[in-house]
């Protein structure tokens, strides 16, 4: 009777251990994830990297990143990716439309990539797609997409 209790009591012990382990792991994994939404737009402002607008919601977050979208597809800015390792904030991807239509057959993405233990020295990718060709353009390319275009820059 008394083994009994015992291994009631250790079986009790454990399952509670790893339930508890289980919350810290989460915890330790969605803790920073807040802290790169639109509280850390100062900070991109500062960079010259596209904010989040404060109308945007939430469209996916897990423990490597947050999307954010646009309430209604439009013209311009309308889909943002945060990726971060815990509290390492690693890169961001912002997606601008360029086609009034529901599905956008025209995209510009811009990926920002931070100095970070596994990385150096900052850096940003502009990519252009159009239908299903992508090419990899430079800066002042994209900005003569958005100036044609007539779409601000926010950022």
């Amino acid at each position: 009777m008394k083994t009994q209790k015992i291994i009631v009591i250790t079986s009790l012990g454990l399952i509670g251990g790893f339930f508890i382990f289980l919350g810290v792991s989460k915890y330790i994994d969605f803790r920073c994830a807040n802290s790169f939404g639109p509280e850390f737009n100062k900070k991109r402002k500062e960079l010259h990297i596209p904010i989040i607008p404060p109308v945007w919601k939430v469209y996916f977050s897990d423990e490597n990143a947050t999307a954010w979208q646009a309430s209604k597809v439009s013209r311009g800015h309308g889909f943002k990716v945060v990726i971060y390792n815990g509290c390492d904030l690693d890169g961001e991807e912002d997606h601008y439309y360029f086609s009034s239509k529901k599905i956008q057959d025209t995209v510009l993405t811009a990926y920002y990539k931070y100095v970070n233990r596994y990385r150096n020295k900052d850096s940003t990718v502009f990519i252009f797609q159009i239908g299903h060709h992508a090419d990899t353009i430079t800066s002042k390319k994209a900005d003569s997409i958005f100036v044609a275009n007539k779409i601000s820059k926010d950022f």
